[in-house]
């Protein structure tokens, strides 16, 4: 099986590598600027170089993680503007693949759907009618704007991503999921990944192309399924986009080989996982040796594993 690569951790990465301030870690409000979207462009060529010298299907996020109602009330944009920014921020991405060599690898443009909330506070969690109205929004104007596919990011609860995935169904555009989970891991309500997994797909009829996990350590990822390996539940995850560094940890976290070998572990218990990326933490390093972890990654028969033909 040959990986998908995606990028790594863009708000991160915009403000350690590229010097960015943003505002309520919002990405978006780069498009603004000429400067901002230089900035961005920048963030994405190393991964768009990688991919392209391995010959590997890149995935890209729009940089819309905050572009929704509450967090765009925060920053001042009202339901029009939002509407204009997530459109821009589909069209921008868009655009880095444009005059790419003939025969270059295909860049998938992922929406980026962020949560309602950060942290999971019982008395403010939306029920999945309530998500997928809060949602909606955003999700049909990616739509509309021509993106590949949606994806609810670091998403907390199983109620948010079923909203997430009906509304992407009302809209006709592919969906996915990407739980994040903590140090213990599992979701901030408790449930373990394969219970949520299993609750969105019972509610969906499985809608979604399949669940990721995102914004975690490999080993906290680990810790919450390495009791359920072989659950039907895990050969619906894509992939893993995570963080260099464990909950609590200070300082930079895992050296990009230390952190590729941990997330492609992770393979040993989600057997169809082939979406490899960061997230916070991480950037085009920690890509580049997921690239060259998997490369070297032999099957147990011997055969040659993840893209070492390249």
């Amino acid at each position: 099986m040959q990986i998908t690569i995606a990028d790594g951790g863009i708000e991160t990465a915009l403000t350690d590598r590229l010097g960015q301030e943003l505002r309520e870690f919002a990405a978006f409000e780069l498009l603004e600027t000429s400067s901002g979207r230089i900035a961005l462009s920048e963030y994405y060529a190393p991964f768009i170089e990688v991919a392209r010298e391995r010959g590997l299907r890149l995935v890209l996020d729009t940089p819309t993680w905050r572009a929704n109602a509450d967090w765009g009330a925060r920053l001042g944009y009202d339901a029009e503007a939002l509407a204009r920014v997530n459109a821009d921020a589909v069209a921008f991405v868009r655009e880095l693949d444009e005059g790419a060599p003939a025969g270059s690898p295909e860049i998938v443009v992922n929406g980026c759907v962020g949560p309602r909330f950060d942290d999971f506070v019982a008395e403010q969690r939306m029920t999945a009618q309530e998500a997928e109205a809060y949602h909606a929004p955003q999700i049909r104007t990616l739509s509309e704007a021509g993106v590949d596919r949606v994806t609810s990011v670091t998403t907390l609860d199983a109620a948010e991503a079923i909203g997430v995935v009906k509304a992407a169904r009302a809209a006709r555009v592919p969906s996915a999921v990407s739980f994040v989970v903590g140090a213990d891991g599992r979701l901030a309500d408790g449930s373990t990944l394969v219970e949520a997994i299993t609750e969105v797909d019972a509610v969906t009829d499985r809608a979604a192309e399949g669940f990721l996990v995102n914004c975690a350590h490999p080993r906290e990822v680990a810790l919450g399924i390495q009791g359920q390996a072989g659950d039907p539940a895990l050969e619906r995850v894509l992939g893993f986009r995570l963080n260099a560094a464990a909950s609590g940890d200070e300082g930079a976290g895992d050296d990009p080989e230390a952190f590729a070998a941990a997330e492609l572990a992770l393979r040993s218990y989600a057997p169809a996982a082939s979406v490899f990326g960061g997230c916070c933490g991480t950037d085009a390093p920690h890509i580049a040796a997921l690239v060259d972890g998997a490369a070297s990654k032999r099957t147990e028969d011997g055969s040659v594993d993840l893209g070492s033909e390249h």
